[in-house]
């Protein structure tokens, strides 16, 4: 799991940071949502830096899309409507699976299996 390199500009732009979205479009680090220092990747390039490591990339999807856009432009996700939940988490799911939204979340898995010795 790591940043999207092809999405660094969403969550600055959805915080109505326009200087920070603008410089996110050629940046590769960030300060994360816990405060932390963060690099970013694109798939490309992890899959090939996993490859190197004897892993071979299976998939990828891209991870939280929607309820970013909703936490960040103000809206909350009610934790304890169970109904709400399962829905936000079926879209979420959809999402992460499919172009183009999966391309445009701010964080992606890469799955991979590792080859033989």
């Amino acid at each position: 799991m790591t940043a999207n390199a092809n999405a660094m500009a969403v969550r600055p732009a959805l915080e109505r940071r326009w200087a920070d979205a603008l410089a996110a479009f050629d940046s590769r680090r960030e300060v994360g949502v816990l405060g932390e220092p963060e690099r970013a990747d694109t798939v490309d390039e992890l899959g090939e830096l996993i490859r190197r490591g004897g892993v071979q990339p299976v998939r990828w999807y891209g991870v939280w899309l929607f309820l970013d856009w909703l936490v960040f432009g103000g809206a909350e996700l009610d934790a304890g409507d169970s109904k709400e939940v399962a829905a936000t988490a079926a879209v979420e799911l959809e999402a992460s699976r499919r172009d183009p939204y999966r391309q445009l979340s701010r964080v992606f898995h890469l799955v991979g299996h590792k080859t033989s010795v």
